[in-house]
């Protein structure tokens, strides 16, 4: 019985060998080197995640999201949050939950700056966009 599994599984590749060698009008050898094979899922994210650098290094904008209520206060971080930073690094977006929120935030504006700028691993931001 397994040397008839193994019949059925070498005719399965060759058929399918033939298969992409008529679609791709390739000649049979050169068709299985254009066959992928099927690769583990963990190797795949291992890859995805060392090509992309992810869990590398910290982003400017995931430390300020992780101290955001030391910076704006218990009170204003469940009403508003940081977006994004600007390309250059300078400016941080903000979305508030209201005009009051957007308000409150333009009061404490230097406060703010001086508490980002004291975080490691952050650009000198130097004006918060607030909406």
């Amino acid at each position: 019985m397994n040397t008839k599994r193994n019949k059925n599984s070498y005719y399965k590749k060759v058929y399918a060998l033939n298969l992409v060698s008529d679609f791709m009008n390739l000649p049979a050898e050169r068709a299985e080197s254009f066959t992928k094979h099927p690769v583990p899922i963990q190797n795949l994210v291992e890859k995805v995640w060392e090509d992309w650098g992810i869990g590398e290094e910290e982003t400017a904008e995931a430390i300020i999201s992780g101290y955001w209520q030391k910076i704006v206060g218990k009170g204003l971080s469940g009403k508003c949050a940081p977006v994004n930073l600007s390309k250059d690094g300078k400016t941080l977006q903000i979305r508030a939950a209201s005009s009051t929120i957007r308000q409150e935030l333009s009061f404490r504006k230097e406060n703010i700056l001086k508490k980002i700028k004291s975080l490691a691993g952050c650009p000198p931001v130097t004006n918060l966009k607030i909406s």
